[in-house]
Order: C-alpha cells, then structure tokens, then sequence
C-alpha cells in the first residue's frame, strides 16, 4: 500500500485505535506514552491494600469503644447497686483528744444500719452538741459504711475547782471534762463569785478578759510556767501568784500582751538573779516600767546584824 493510501484510508481510525496497531510509521506509541498507564495499574494494589488497613483499623477502633462503653455502663449499675445498699456500720472519731468513744457512741447507735442518705446533720450533729469539749464538727460517711465525726475540741486555758471537782475551763469559759490521763498542768482559776457561774461555764461577760490573757498566756512558754494562780479584780484586773514564793503579779486588764512581755524579761533578767523570794508585789501595769514592792520579812531575815561576839 502507497504511503497516501496508509495516510488518507477510511479504516484509518480503526488502525490507530486497534490493539494491535503501531503508530503512524508503523512503530509502537511511545513509551513516554504508556507510562501514565503502567504508574496507574501498578498503584491500584496500594490503594486496594490501604483500604484493607482502613477497615481493619476502623474495626478495631469500633471493638475499642464498644468495649469502653460495656465497661462504663458495668461500673454505673454497680455504682447504683452499691448506693442502693449502703449503710453505716461503725462510727469512728477524729481529732479529738477530749471526747471518748464511751461518749459519742450511746449518742449515735440510734444510726447504725440506716442509708447514708437518709441521715441529716441534725441527726447526727445535734445528737452530740451537748458534749463542752466539742467546739465545732463535720461528718461524713466513708466508702466503707463508717460514720466518722471531724471534731475541733475546745481548748483548755485552766483549772476550776468545783468544790473538790477539778474541771477545766475553755478560753470562753466553758467547762470542760477533767481526765486524770492529762499531763499538762493549768493555772488554777480563782475568784468568781457564785453569781458568775451557771452549771456548765463561767459566764462570758465575766471571763472574757481572763479567757483571753489566759489564751495569750499559753502562747509565753515563760509566763506560763511560771503562773500557778490567776483570777480577776475588780480595780488590780488580771491578777496572778507566782509558782515560786507566791508573788502577787498584777497584769491590769488592757495591754496584756505588753504585761506579758514584760513579765517575761524581768523574770529571766532579774527575778531569776535575786530570787522570787525577795519580792512581795510585781506590778507590770505601767508603760515602760516595772513596780516592784519588796518583801520585808525576807530582807529583814537577811540583814540581822550578827550579834554574836566576845566581851572586851
């Protein structure tokens, strides 16, 4: 066949588009032209194998949440079951050195074996309100079914004799169980009248001074140790004798904690150099200054002139 006859013939749309044909001159396309085709079926096995690792992992993650879920909803349903069947089962105390057990449980037996939920503050905090030594307390119903009570104990700042009860007294005046187990010692308080006192306190508007030079005074390790008595006087104020001799110490009723101060140097500084003995009154009322009254009787025992001799 002519070259114009391969170039111009009908069947020539067949011939360049047949499977077997060659290109125009009788040579195969070109390779530059297949290659687009080659990259395409040779990427078809990554895509067919991305997708099989899509589904697996789509799978797994499917199981993973199924599985979170089943385990949320098994522990909420014995979450549920555990709520419905609470209840208290012991009662316990803490942080408290003053009330015993002995105390707190005849108080609150009354709530063994009822649900947490039905237990109010009124049922368990107003069943123990009646105990002094309870300055304030919270509660709460731990996982194991015991009632524990958070207590705040009043703090005791001395010593009250009842008759030939000892009893202790709070910062405000209330009094407070006397346990023979206490080792700390107290100042013993002293000189109110019947009229100041009712059955469980002394009244606050007559102790409140006293309370609160007694609570400044524990915080003065010195004057502390060194204080035996203490009350109140009507024109002296807070008055106190001293562990050693006996020493009135008149401490007045403002600027306490100066008097406190004071008390402390003089005691270290000079009381402890000459002896408490040689003292009758310690007056740490005045600013600035410390009065002190002499005792007589000692100085007189010290300066007897000796009599004792030969006659000439």
């Amino acid at each position: 066949m002519s070259l114009y006859s391969r170039l111009f013939s009908k069947n020539k749309s067949k011939r360049l588009s047949g499977s077997s044909a060659r290109g125009w001159f009788g040579k195969k396309p070109s390779q530059n032209l297949s290659m687009g085709t080659l990259n395409k079926s040779s990427s078809k096995p990554k895509s067919s194998k991305k997708t099989r690792l899509g589904v697996r992992s789509t799978g797994k993650i499917a199981v993973s949440i199924a599985l979170l879920v089943t385990l949320a909803t098994a522990i909420t349903l014995l979450k549920l079951q555990w709520q419905t069947h609470r209840e208290i089962r012991d009662i316990r105390i803490k942080g408290s050195d003053m009330v015993s057990m002995d105390e707190m449980y005849p108080r609150l037996e009354h709530l063994m074996g009822l649900h947490p939920d039905s237990v109010t503050s009124e049922d368990v905090l107003g069943s123990i309100e009646d105990l002094a030594a309870i300055k304030s307390a919270q509660y709460w119903v731990d996982p194991a079914g015991s009632l524990v009570v958070d207590i705040e104990d009043r703090t005791a700042i001395g010593l009250w004799l009842d008759g030939t009860i000892p009893k202790l007294v709070s910062a405000d005046g209330v009094f407070l169980p006397y346990k023979e187990s206490i080792t700390q010692t107290y100042p013993l308080v002293v000189g109110f009248q019947a009229k100041d006192i009712t059955s469980d306190r002394i009244k606050p508007s007559s102790f409140h001074t006293l309370g609160s030079f007694l609570d400044m005074a524990q915080r003065h390790p010195t004057v502390w140790s060194s204080i035996s008595e203490v009350g109140h006087h009507p024109t002296e104020g807070i008055i106190a004798l001293s562990h050693e001799a006996g020493v009135k110490l008149i401490f007045g009723t403002s600027n306490l904690e100066t008097a406190l101060e004071k008390w402390t140097e003089f005691y270290t500084k000079e009381a402890l150099k000459r002896g408490m003995q040689t003292f009758h009154t310690i007056d740490l009322r005045y600013a600035g200054q410390v009065v002190v009254k002499e005792n007589p009787d000692y100085l007189q025992t010290q300066f007897i002139p000796n009599r004792s001799g030969g006659s000439s």
